[in-house]
């Protein structure tokens, strides 16, 4: 029979306080049993000892329970536990200690790899197949391409929950890595990238250093020949002394080879606060892309923080634009999507169900299902029409400061411009409906409504809402505090000067839900217009309440993926105990969401062989949608969001999509190139519309490099000056002219997509060799230049691919709606011509038709 060791404490020991002194002083409560059996459980040799005192082992408290097998195979006795602990510090009275059940773990652990026993290390979990995977291709691509000469860079596109930290030490440890540099632009994440590093048993001897380390401790660990992870923030390390120096806590980075320098959070663009100073996003909610408005290689690397590094490896769960742009080939791409993981998960169960070997590595990981609600008519009509004539959730939270001469967020208050309407909504999360909305009901049971059903069970416990702005998080707060209902949770204000900034933010919400749950109060609500939504977990938020009119997928989806954060516990006998099996996404502006979905869906297909009904097929598989119209909550399929999200678009609000600034990249990085074409610059002189191009792209450029420079020669807190204000805003004039421009002569592609007769090919093709000549007299651009413009990267791909199927997709609807059944079906699959690709979409036929 096979040995087990166990653990636990019975009531009166588990209350006993004690305290010990070493290196630091510990303190705890609660003493521990550690023994060992032959028996199948612990609980059935511990009911043999206690059976008599604890009838029924009422009083017991079994911590753990588990096999006493080292990794090679050997048994291990609990005087080897005991020995680990006792040489550790930890105090013995008989086989009771005075220590935590992290510290047992850690012995346990200890003693199964044969490691030096370090409290801290609890976690010796192996990696998921898909974690394997990344580190072998990471591994390969790297030493392939060791000698190119420049330092070689590799993207992974793998979603929240993926495991990035841990796979990142994983590559460390493969390629014998000792000094690796983590740089981010959200502080937030530091935590996860120390715990990882320090619980794992994989990662013995890795020293952790950030900005909180003393000076001399971190100087000595650079020195060290320990391996090390050095983290440190963008805004950090662009920042300089009074003098123009570099920071004396960042000097030993500066003077370290690093073996790899990772770029953490890719997508949200490691300079996009710098570049929202600098560069003209056109307007606020261009800015909710969540892409760099410069790109971020090696030379910037080099340029702003002064590093050089061996190599890059760039970390994102939405990075759609570096990868349709063309930052990095094919095979410097490792991808894994939230299609990727819960397909897995499904394949996993159903090969492996009869019988369960073992746990499924995805068992935590939850599913998450979308509700979307339509609001009602009064509040569709309190706010203004948006691009397709609905209403803004940002126009329906808008909240203002009720003294309006005051300019201090410290001391103000805010309330929302429309409160009753924003008090019918809260009543109607609790499924107390308007009479309006009562009438729509047409089914005898109401549908579900997220703080009333019990089909969204603990999930409503911990939510997180997504509003407007800062003044909308402030108004919404003290509306709560004021609710009958809503007035019973812990609200926390992730918003504003108030809320902590950076890594800091975070602490507050573990904080309330900790304290919310020893006093078994109803829970918490945490309100954010932005802080915590990117690079954060929260185990315990099992929703989201979506409240703001985002424009882009890729901040959205950071977002939602927010509440996929898994929640589970580890029994005593090895199992997890999962507490979390589903999250859920509540959203209150139906069109805009499901063209979200759409726009996702179709950029999942980027990084595959799906069209985009296929992929926002796939997704929707995974992601359930269920929309409350017409007074009944029924779930969609593909088809339905793509019509969903095409609703009431017709030929005029398709033809703005083409004045999109999202169509065009216009940073340093693509007016630079062009200036480097001086051939180029000289036609296009000739041609209006890109006059502005030709004129101001040089003064953007170098008032840009210049602006960039002043911003890294800073002290830190130091602002802009008047004259520095001044050139931002001639320069954002500048660049939205070049936009402008550049928009003007994008809007007559429409009018060549209706002219040529070449419908089912790739536009690009079209315009490079099918149909040259008509494309240069409705432009009036000739085919090599537009070739250059394109290889520049002046021209989004990505966003014209989607623009392009939306158009088509709606001109196909339009064609097809006078057929039957069986004309479409005679008809069958269909190419469409995109941007830069071809897909084949099947005809749309009712399977139970005929």
């Amino acid at each position: 029979m096979t040995r087990r060791i166990y653990a636990y404490t019975v009531v009166g020991k588990d209350s006993q306080p004690w305290q010990r002194s070493g290196p630091a002083l510990v303190s705890g409560v609660g003493q521990i049993k550690v023994g060992e059996t032959t028996k199948p459980t612990a609980r059935a040799r511990i009911a043999q000892q206690l059976g008599t005192a604890y009838p029924r082992l009422e009083g017991v408290r079994i911590l753990l329970d588990e096999l006493a097998v080292r990794k090679d195979g050997t048994e291990f006795r609990d005087h080897d536990l005991h020995h680990a602990l006792v040489a550790s510090g930890v105090r013995k009275d008989q086989e009771w200690f005075e220590a935590t059940l992290d510290e047992v773990r850690a012995a346990v652990v200890a003693v199964k790899n044969g490691t030096t026993f370090e409290s801290q290390r609890t976690a010796d979990f192996p990696m998921r197949p898909e974690q394997e995977d990344a580190v072998a291709l990471t591994a390969g691509y790297f030493t392939a391409h060791a000698a190119d000469g420049k330092a070689p860079k590799f993207l992974w596109n793998a979603k929240m929950r993926f495991g990035k930290t841990f796979t990142t030490y994983q590559v460390a440890r493969e390629m014998g890595w000792t000094r690796v540099l983590v740089l981010t632009y959200k502080p937030a994440v530091k935590a996860s990238w120390r715990d990882d590093l320090q619980s794992h048993v994989d990662f013995d001897g890795w020293r952790f250093v950030d900005r909180d380390t003393p000076a001399d401790e971190a100087w000595e660990l650079a020195d060290s020949p320990d391996p090390l992870v050095w983290f440190a923030s963008f805004q950090d390390m662009s920042g300089r002394t009074t003098d123009g120096q570099v920071k004396d806590h960042n000097e030993p980075i500066h003077l370290i080879e690093w073996d790899c320098v990772v770029i953490d959070e890719y997508h949200f663009g490691a300079w996009r606060e710098t570049a929202r100073d600098l560069y003209d996003p056109t307007d606020q909610e261009i800015a909710e892309a969540e892409e760099p408005d410069d790109r971020v290689t090696q030379d910037d690397i080099s340029e702003i923080v002064g590093l050089t590094a061996h190599r890059c490896l760039y970390l994102s769960g939405t990075p759609f634009r570096a990868i349709t742009n063309g930052e990095f080939t094919e095979d410097a791409i490792f991808n894994w999507t939230y299609v990727d993981e819960q397909t897995a998960k499904a394949d996993w169960e159903r090969d492996n169900r009869e019988p369960l070997s073992a746990q499924s590595p995805y068992i935590d990981l939850p599913r998450m299902e979308m509700y979307s609600y339509e609001m009602d008519e009064n509040a569709s009509r309190s706010a203004e029409d948006g691009e397709f004539n609905e209403f803004s959730l940002n126009e329906f939270f808008k909240a203002k400061r009720t003294d309006p001469t005051s300019r201090s967020f410290s001391t103000d208050s805010f309330g929302f411009t429309d409160p009753d309407s924003v008090n019918r909504f809260l009543e109607m999360l609790r499924g107390n409906l308007s009479e309006q909305m009562k009438m729509l009901v047409l089914t005898g049971q109401k549908p579900p409504f997220p703080f009333d059903s019990r089909s969204f069970g603990d999930a409503m416990k911990h939510t997180v809402w997504y509003l407007p702005d800062v003044a909308a998080c402030y108004a919404m707060r003290d509306l709560l505090a004021t609710h009958p209902f809503f007035g019973t949770f812990e609200v926390v204000l992730a918003a504003g000067p108030r809320a902590p900034q950076g890594a800091a933010a975070l602490p507050p919400v573990k904080y309330a839900i900790a304290d919310v749950t020893k006093k078994e109060q109803s829970g918490t609500i945490t309100l954010s217009c932005g802080k915590l939504m990117t690079g954060v977990t929260v185990p315990e938020w099992g929703a989201i309440l979506m409240l703001r009119s985002l424009k882009s997928p890729e901040s959205y989806f950071q977002a939602a993926f927010r509440v996929q954060s898994p929640w589970a516990y580890r029994k005593p006998d090895g199992p997890l105990d999962v507490v979390k099996h589903a999250c859920y996404v509540f959203e209150f502006d139906p069109n805009r969401a499901l063209q979200l979905v759409a726009e996702y869906g179709a950029k999942l297909a980027t990084t595959g062989e799906a069209t985009p009904s296929e992929a926002i097929g796939q997704l929707i598989n995974y992601l359930p949608i269920y929309s409350f119209a017409g007074g009944r909550m029924l779930p969609l399929d593909a088809e339905a969001v793509l019509e969903w999200a095409t609703a009431g678009i017709g030929a005029t609000a398709l033809a703005q999509r083409w004045n999109s600034p999202l169509l065009v990249d216009v940073n340093e990085h693509t007016l630079s190139a062009v200036l480097d074409q001086p051939g180029l610059m000289d036609k296009l002189a000739q041609i209006e519309d890109f006059r502005a191009l030709v004129n101001n792209a040089s003064q953007v450029v170098t008032s840009t490099k210049k602006l960039k420079k002043d911003k890294r020669q800073k002290a830190e807190g130091e602002g802009s000056t008047p004259e520095e204000r001044k050139e931002q805003t001639a320069t954002a004039k500048l660049r939205k002219e070049i936009r402008e421009k550049l928009q003007k002569f994008l809007a007559k592609i429409p009018v060549f997509m209706y002219a040529t007769d070449f419908r089912e090919e790739a536009l690009k093709h079209v315009i490079e060799s099918l149909d040259s000549t008509l494309f240069e007299r409705v432009t009036g651009l000739t085919v090599d230049d537009f070739q250059v413009l394109n290889q520049i990267g002046l021209f989004n791909a990505q966003n014209m691919n989607a623009a392009i199927y939306q158009f088509k997709s709606f001109e196909n609807a339009s064609l097809d709606y006078a057929l039957d059944e069986d004309e479409r079906r005679e008809r069958g699959a269909s190419r469409v011509g995109l941007w830069d690709q071809t897909i084949i979409e099947e005809a749309d036929v009712d399977p139970s038709a005929g």
